[in-house]
């Protein structure tokens, strides 16, 4: 008290309540800014672990219902045979892919003759699977497992 009778104000005790309405701003801000970077940060992560997904797996729509091993015509007259993946993007995936190589007649009065060989077994020594740009591609067709193709894959990937 002061010689007058007026309480005198303590200095501390203002700049105590302009602090706690600092706070309670900071707090209210905290409020609104938490949730965001919570969010922020959760779609970071889901983007991270979808490129990572994509990138080192084939991400593949689901399909079902398919033979094992498909036929697929290309628009240049060749034609794979193997496990036809229809991946998301411009391009299609063969796993374990044969394909028809023809060999010129020695004579004219003989037919060419074609044999199907296993992708892999190239001199350059290739992965056993193939990307196709789907623009190539013209149509696929399953394989029955009775088809003399179909039994000769599953003979020479028995081996």
């Amino acid at each position: 008290m002061t010689s007058r009778g007026h309480v005198a104000k303590d200095p501390l005790a203002e700049n105590d309540q302009f602090r706690s309405r600092g706070a309670s701003l900071t707090h209210g801000m905290r409020r609104l800014l938490l949730p965001l970077v919570g969010r922020i940060v959760l779609a970071v992560a889901l983007f991270v672990a979808t490129f990572a997904y994509v990138e080192w797996w084939d991400f593949v729509p689901p399909s079902f219902g398919g033979a094992r091993y498909q036929a697929v015509f290309l628009s240049n007259g060749q034609t794979y045979f193997g496990h036809y993946v229809d991946r998301l993007g411009p391009y299609a995936k063969i796993e374990n892919a044969f394909y028809i190589q023809q060999a010129p007649a020695a004579n004219e009065d003989e037919a060419t003759t074609s044999k199907i060989v296993r992708r892999g077994n190239e001199f350059h020594q290739p992965e056993p699977f193939v990307l196709l740009p789907k623009t190539a591609i013209l149509f696929v067709e399953d394989l029955r497992t009775d088809s003399s193709v179909a039994q000769f894959m599953d003979r020479e990937l028995a081996k």
